[in-house]
């Protein structure tokens, strides 16, 4: 049965190492061995998290073992308590994190194909109770599996849990049978830790309901294990559909995709998008993915806080999930940051623009032609020493929009009422005389710089992206 789970669950090739973390008590033992038994290559790994007195023994023992297989031994250790006070964690957390951070790196040195743990059947059954009790999804009812990857660790060495089909007195008896001396963690009694209150004070009571508990438990991961194998199928084809980009720190979705979705599927869609941009910390509560989900589905045009320094907006037909940090991409927009004097016929922008101007004779021009706001005619007359300027808003900007005559509006007004995105608006290029705005290029023309049948000579503006080289 093992010698399957190994090839058909895990996958693992003979050919290739296995970097094994042994920890010294029964389960691990039993997984080396179990390992070596059915003909595969082992690098011993043992991290020392420096939490007990009988510590450095274990690792001694451990690497005595190793030594007498003849298998290579890699150990270290770090300060957990210091490392979990520096990071606000609780000592589990921080010393996973550590554990894990060392196993990884180990096994990427080692060119190892997997990191194999020893993880049982009541570890199992533990974590799903465990995920049942702080509220989590699918995701976390369903359990660990015999193999996967952990992002944060490494996106391309999946962890791995053979013995996950073995409960922990299977382990101990197998110990006893080959002769295997284990260690046995006196940490592990210790109830001021959530997982050992669990197993020595919740599961035994529940038990009085159902002497089977724990085997329920794991069936139950088993199904819910097919029910997510059929959701991940569901979802990557919505993904597909949805996803509209993505970069360093933020993901976009098309808005009207997202929100054909139920909200359930929004809500898995998102939790995908939160666990790629936040891949150390995958809790992100059922609260807040409907929060999103139900923005996705009116968006407020707002931005709002998400979880984990994420935040949602919406922009242009799309939903964006991003982290306060990301640096956001400009969708090609025209931008400056200082002003600019038209000084020639042509002024490249930022971002791969041009801004060119030509003057005319009014006879001469196609004012009356239809135009995309991204070319437009004006009274050169009007224009103050002939002089354009190009220059991001200054607080206070007043703008006069062609057809409004002699009324002015605020420009910040003038920009929510065209919708342009809000981090667009700061370095948004203006063309200007003097202090009066001449040009909104991509939106209006002043009214005051219109051309009229007293026109006699005009300007040519024009703003367009060049072709990419």
């Amino acid at each position: 049965m093992l010698d399957s789970i190994l090839r058909d669950r895990c996958g693992l090739d003979p050919q290739k190492p296995i970097l094994v973390g042994v920890s010294g008590g029964p389960d691990s033992l039993c997984l080396l061995d179990v390992l070596l038994t059915a003909g595969y290559q082992a690098v011993v790994a043992h991290f020392n998290h420096q939490l007990r007195p009988e510590a450095d023994l274990e690792a001694a023992s451990v690497s005595e073992r190793a030594h007498s297989l003849g298998l290579p031994f890699i150990t270290d250790s770090a300060d957990v308590h210091a490392y979990a006070k520096e990071y606000m964690l609780s000592l589990e957390e921080a010393a996973r994190m550590l554990r894990y951070r060392f196993l990884f790196a180990a096994a990427r040195k080692n060119m190892a194909q997997a990191v194999a743990v020893g993880h049982t059947a009541d570890d199992q059954a533990e974590t799903v109770l465990m995920h049942f009790l702080r509220g989590a999804g699918l995701s976390g009812l369903k359990g660990m599996e015999y193999r996967t990857l952990l992002p944060v660790f490494d996106a391309d060495i999946p962890i791995v849990r053979p013995l996950l089909s073995l409960w922990r007195v299977d382990t101990e008896a197998y110990c006893h049978d080959k002769g295997l001396q284990p260690h046995f963690d006196a940490s592990n009694a210790d109830q001021h830790y959530f997982r050992n209150r669990l197993r020595h004070a919740l599961i035994p009571e529940l038990e009085k309901y159902n002497p089977r508990f724990k085997e329920s438990l794991l069936r139950t991961a088993q199904a819910l294990q097919g029910d997510y194998s059929v959701l991940q199928e569901v979802l990557d084809n919505a993904w597909k559909e949805t996803c509209a980009s993505r970069g360093d720190g933020w993901v976009a979705f098309d808005q009207l995709g997202l929100a054909k979705h139920s909200r359930g599927l929004r809500r898995n869609l998102i939790r995908r998008a939160a666990e790629s941009l936040r891949p150390d910390n995958r809790d992100f509560g059922f609260d807040a993915l409907e929060r999103a989900a139900a923005f996705a589905e009116i968006p407020s045009g707002k931005r709002v806080d998400f979880v984990n320094g994420l935040y949602l907006f919406s922009e242009a037909g799309k939903i964006y999930l991003a982290a306060y940090e990301a640096d956001l991409p400009s969708a090609g927009w025209p931008q400056v940051s200082q002003p600019f004097v038209m000084n020639g016929p042509r002024l490249e922008l930022a971002g791969g623009w041009l801004l060119t101007v030509d003057q005319v004779d009014h006879d001469k021009t196609d004012a009356g032609r239809p135009h995309d706001n991204w070319s437009v005619w004006l009274d050169a007359d009007q224009v103050a020493a002939g002089t354009l300027i190009v220059r991001p808003r200054h607080a206070g900007d007043q703008f006069s929009p062609l057809g409004m005559a002699s009324q002015t509006i605020k420009l910040r007004e003038f920009f929510i009422n065209i919708k342009l995105p809000r981090r667009a608006r700061a370095n948004w290029p203006l063309v200007c005389a003097g202090d009066q705005i001449v040009w909104v290029p991509g939106f209006r023309l002043a009214h005051p710089f219109r051309i009229t049948d007293q026109t006699r000579h005009a300007l040519h503006l024009e703003i367009k992206r060049l072709p990419d080289t």
